[in-house]
């Protein structure tokens, strides 16, 4: 009995572990990856950074929607932000900041290029990745990609 549950035990940890899992990678310009982030359906993502030319706090609120990045607003201190980004109003208000919500653009790579001031973080579900560490001129390239459980779990970068 004790080890036929442990077979059954077995099995079940051997195809939770080969079952298709989905990371948030950040690779930089040559391929090389920076960041993996275990990621599922509905996790939210936050890239916070200063507007280099408004120099506000500024945060872009995406959600991981069928492999892709899906941005659902754009909130900062300054309103300029918003209209530089051609958002329409009426904005919401809340304490200092103005939100714009956004609706029908999904990516499927969010590129980004880390600036001198921006200091850009991404925030994903609970877990923050520094994205300025990758250093000032430094060009992103932020991805969901389908990944094995076990090589997640074993370290193994997948391309």
């Amino acid at each position: 009995m004790v080890r036929g549950l442990s077979i059954i035990g077995a099995a079940l940890l051997a195809a939770g572990l080969a079952w298709p899992a989905q990371a948030l990678r950040i690779a930089d310009e040559t391929g090389q990856v920076r960041w993996r982030v275990p990621v599922t359906e509905g996790t939210p993502v936050v890239l916070q950074y200063t507007h280099s030319l408004y120099l506000a706090p500024t945060w872009e609120q995406f959600v991981i929607r069928h492999g892709r990045l899906e941005l659902v607003s754009l909130s900062s201190t300054r309103e300029a932000v918003l209209e530089y980004n051609r958002l329409a109003p009426p904005y919401r208000r809340a304490g200092p900041r103005v939100t714009a919500p956004v609706s029908g653009i999904a990516l499927a790579v969010l590129p980004l290029r880390v600036g001198e001031r921006g200091r850009p973080v991404l925030r994903v579900g609970g877990v923050t990745v520094p994205l300025y560490e990758a250093g000032a001129g430094t060009g992103l390239r932020i991805s969901v990609h389908r990944t094995s459980r076990l090589l997640t779990r074993l370290g193994i970068q997948t391309p």
